[in-house]
């Protein structure tokens, strides 16, 4: 295995954060604003919210997708894919005033989860390197939008 991120994960890595910079320029620039709003109707607040929440239970998907594909099938992995899904039906359910903050830190809690698969060797050698920078800047879009809205 290569330490070298490949360059679709690069890519599709960087591209997923679109819709969450996306919602958060909105927030300082009125003409994209006015664009997403009224020609698209979008929800600004919504956008980041869903797309927050399916990107935390893509991450769950893919640690079980790791998990399943491991030799040694303990529980601790399978265990460890399935909390951001619970993280996050947790603040839907009880936690709505403070939803992207908290959406926010369930990013900074995938790097925990991210260190187990990647010193068990279960990720790639290069997992590290694209997932903890993807997670802190998701965390920072969603403070900063948090702040800004």
């Amino acid at each position: 295995m290569t330490s070298k991120i490949p360059k679709p994960a690069k890519i599709f890595g960087l591209l997923g954060l679109l819709p969450f910079l996306i919602a958060l320029f909105s927030t300082i620039n009125a003409n994209l604003y006015f664009l997403l709003v009224s020609y698209f109707k979008i929800n600004i607040n919504e956008l980041q919210i869903i797309y927050s929440t399916i990107i935390l239970c893509f991450m769950s998907g893919t640690y079980w997708g790791i998990s399943s594909n491991a030799k040694n099938q303990d529980v601790l992995p399978y265990t460890l894919s399935i909390l951001p899904t619970l993280y996050i039906l947790g603040i839907h359910l009880y936690f709505d005033e403070y939803i992207l903050p908290l959406i926010g830190f369930g990013f900074i809690l995938l790097i925990p989860i991210d260190i187990y698969f990647s010193k068990s060797k279960m990720a790639p050698k290069w997992w590290l390197l694209l997932r903890i920078p993807l997670s802190v800047a998701v965390f920072g879009i969603l403070i900063i939008y948090s702040i800004l809205k």
